[in-house]
């Protein structure tokens, strides 16, 4: 089963513009820092923390649009290497086998 492109660009999206939106978190000025401060939670967190996780998102949003045209960031590392057999060697030469079972009359 293959996950529709459409869906990998939609979250790739997503994942962007959560990036961008810390990004711009950590351009905050002093004023708005001390209230975030205040509150709690996602908010809380530095300004250069906010600017760096941003920078990941946009790395991961960048690999998934990338995932998504075909790049495979492991290459062949897993699985074994697949080669096409020669036009006399192919798995259909000779037809299909027949099985020994006996026919019901």
């Amino acid at each position: 089963m293959r996950v529709p492109v459409w869906l990998t660009l939609g979250v790739a999206a997503l994942v962007v513009i959560f990036g961008i939106y810390r990004i711009r978190i950590g351009f905050r000025n002093d004023e708005e820092d001390r209230r975030a401060r205040a509150r709690k939670g996602l908010y809380a967190m530095g300004r250069r923390t906010h600017f760096l996780i941003g920078i990941v998102y946009l790395l991961l949003g960048g690999a998934l649009i990338a995932t998504s045209f075909g790049w495979n960031p492991f290459g062949n590392f897993f699985g074994g290497e697949t080669s096409v057999p020669a036009k006399d060697q192919a798995p259909t030469k000779g037809g299909i086998p027949v099985d020994g079972l006996p026919s019901k009359k």
